[in-house]
């Protein structure tokens, strides 16, 4: 993933928690929206994206909307691949090694 790949994906992720803030807190179309969701964001972030099965929880669609789950993911995953602040994450590092290396 490159960089400006990176932050399209993000910003795909705060319309995911908008989405769910405005109309993600009506009965039944709630719980419908987090499950898929949940499939886009593991397709986006991999497994860290199981992280918004945890929004299921209220059955009530209302407390879940306030916690931006798919911006805190996206915020997790790209300070880990080293996306957020310019730097190289030491993960990435030993990859790009690894494949300079072939």
């Amino acid at each position: 993933m490159t960089r400006r790949g990176y932050f399209l994906r993000l910003a795909f992720s705060v319309v995911i928690d908008l989405f769910d803030f405005t109309l993600g807190r009506l009965p039944i179309f709630g719980s419908v929206t987090e499950g898929v969701g949940t499939v886009v964001l593991m397709a986006m972030w991999g497994p860290a994206g199981l992280l918004n099965l945890w929004e299921l929880l209220d059955f009530t669609e209302q407390a879940d909307a306030f916690i931006p789950t798919a911006t805190l993911v996206a915020l997790y995953v790209g300070w880990r691949e080293g996306f957020l602040f310019g730097k190289r994450s030491p993960r990435r590092e030993s990859h790009d090694v690894a494949e300079s290396e072939l």
